[in-house]
C-alpha cells in the first residue's frame, strides 16, 4: 500500500468515524445533559435535508494555534460563499474536520475558537469546537463536558434560540443575540423556557444599553 493510499484510507475513516458520533452522539438524547431532545436539535434535519457540508483539513506534523485559526477563519468565508441546499438558513451547518490533528494539540482548536468567536458571532453564526480532551461542558449541566468527538472538529452554523447560553458573558455577543432574538422575550412572550428567559433577562440587567 502506498503512502497516498494509506492517507486516504485514513480519511475515509475518520469521515465515517464522524458520521458515526454524528448520528449516535450529536443526533442523540443523552442523559447528563439536562433536558429532553438530542445533544444538537439541528444536525438531524441538517442531514436530512442535506444542508449540513463536511469539510476536511490537514494541520501537518507541526500546527500551530495560527494555522488552526486561518483555517478557521477561511472556513467562515467558504461557509458564507457556499450554495447551500434547502431553503431554511437555520439548518445549514459546516463541519470542518481536522483528523491528524495529534491529542496533545487539541488545545490549539480551544485557543483558535476564542479569537475568532467575535467574527463569526458578528455574522450571525456560532463556531464551536470538538475533540476528545474539550472541557466545555453542557448549559444545564456543567459537569458533563458535552463537546467531546472522537475525530477534532470545528461546527460552523446560524446563531439559535438556545445560544443565549454562550453569547450572554460580552455585551457585543449579546447584542447581536438580542437583535435577532429579543423579540422572544418581550411582553406577551410565549417561551417555554424559563430558563433561556432567565439568562436573558440577567444578561439585559448586566449590559443593558451598553448592549
Amino acid at each position: 500500500m502506498t503512502s497516498s493510499t494509506a492517507a486516504a484510507v485514513d480519511l475515509a475513516s475518520a469521515l465515517d468515524t464522524v458520521d458515526t458520533w454524528l448520528t449516535e452522539y450529536i443526533s442523540a438524547s443523552h442523559p447528563e445533559i439536562g433536558r429532553t431532545g438530542p445533544i444538537c436539535p439541528f444536525v438531524s434535519p441538517s442531514r436530512k435535508n442535506r444542508t449540513m457540508e463536511i469539510r476536511l483539513r490537514l494541520v501537518g506534523p507541526a500546527p500551530s494555534r495560527e494555522l488552526v485559526e486561518e483555517i478557521a477563519r477561511s472556513s467562515l468565508r467558504e461557509y458564507e460563499l457556499t450554495t447551500w441546499q434547502g431553503r431554511n438558513p437555520m439548518l445549514q451547518a459546516m463541519a470542518v474536520v481536522l483528523p491528524d490533528l495529534r491529542s496533545e494539540d487539541t488545545a490549539l482548536l480551544d485557543q483558535a475558537q476564542a479569537r475568532v468567536k467575535d467574527d463569526f458571532v458578528e455574522r450571525g453564526l456560532m463556531i464551536g469546537q470538538f475533540h476528545e480532551n474539550c472541557e466545555v461542558t453542557a448549559a444545564r449541566n456543567p459537569n458533563f463536558a458535552v463537546s467531546r468527538a472522537p475525530v477534532p472538529l470545528l461546527a460552523i452554523r446560524a446563531i439559535a434560540l438556545h445560544d443565549v447560553f454562550f453569547l450572554s458573558d460580552r455585551p457585543h455577543w449579546f447584542a447581536k443575540y438580542r437583535e435577532k432574538f429579543g423579540k422572544f422575550y418581550g411582553p406577551g412572550s410565549t417561551l417555554m423556557d424559563p430558563l433561556l428567559a432567565e439568562r436573558y433577562q440577567e444578561a439585559e440587567q448586566a449590559f443593558g444599553e451598553h448592549s
